[in-house]
């Protein structure tokens, strides 16, 4: 099992951007560049695991950064103002995040009622985050799903104002399957183990990159796992957001 090294506050995520916001009419492709010093684990702005005397960050830190200019974007053609877009995006964000939740939920029922190895089973609470083993253990996973709604940091990542072009952000999205921090995976440094705001969701598209002596053991298996999963992820939360723009379009006809 190959030792990678354990991601910590300040490394660094590379990663390879699609937009329809075109720099280059016809390459609409951002190379991104930053580093990770937000959200670090799921008990941010808490510190008490250090790596090299830096916090340990696990999937979901992440860090605001610039894309690699390329020139002047090319917006579309009637395209909303900045703070427009921003107000309409914050409603749209909540409905999204309700609706995937509600999507897992229907995933994870359905799924239940089919039967299925159990390395299948694993994998679908990993991807829609509901454990179907019983209805004790299903309803508090949606209980948790919810809880997400209650929690501040939730509601400071849905009003932080988007950053315009050339701002971007990268994270880091894929953790370790048995280490966690705080409750959450703890992030390790490989290729594909991060993510950077491209708009195509469904594949991590970026390097975490850093240093350290601190090292966690992760199998090629665990990491096309967690690819496998965060693809499926993104597939579902891409689904929805096209159908909620689908229904939108309609009303608005």
């Amino acid at each position: 099992m190959p030792n990678w090294p354990v991601a910590k506050l300040m490394d660094s995520v590379i990663g390879i951007d699609v937009h329809a916001v075109t720099p280059i009419p016809g390459i609409p492709v951002h190379p991104y560049f930053g580093p990770i010093y937000l959200w670090w684990t799921p008990a941010f702005p808490k510190v008490n695991v250090l790596v090299n005397s830096m916090p340990a960050v696990g999937v979901g830190a992440m860090g605001y950064f610039f894309h690699v200019p390329q020139g002047v974007p090319v917006m579309p053609p009637n395209t909303p103002s900045y703070w427009k877009r921003y107000l309409t995006n914050i409603p749209m964000a909540l409905g999204l995040m309700a609706l995937t939740i509600l999507a897992n939920i229907a995933i994870a029922a359905i799924a239940a009622l089919i039967p299925k190895p159990p390395a299948a089973e694993r994998f679908l609470k990993d991807v829609t985050g509901i454990d179907t083993s019983s209805k004790a253990s299903m309803w508090e996973t949606v209980k948790g799903s919810f809880a997400a709604f209650t929690k501040w940091q939730t509601w400071v990542k849905l009003l932080i104002p988007p950053i315009p072009y050339p701002g971007a952000q990268g994270s880091s999205a894929v953790g370790s399957p048995n280490v966690t921090v705080n409750g959450g995976p703890l992030g390790f440094c490989a290729p594909l183990m991060g993510t950077s705001c491209s708009d195509i969701p469904i594949v991590p598209n970026a390097v975490v990159l850093g240093f350290s002596n601190v090292l966690v053991g992760v199998s090629f298996a665990d990491m096309a796992r967690g690819l496998a999963v965060n693809a499926a992820q993104g597939a579902v939360s891409a689904g929805v957001g096209r159908g909620v723009k689908a229904l939108g379009k309609r009303g608005a006809g």
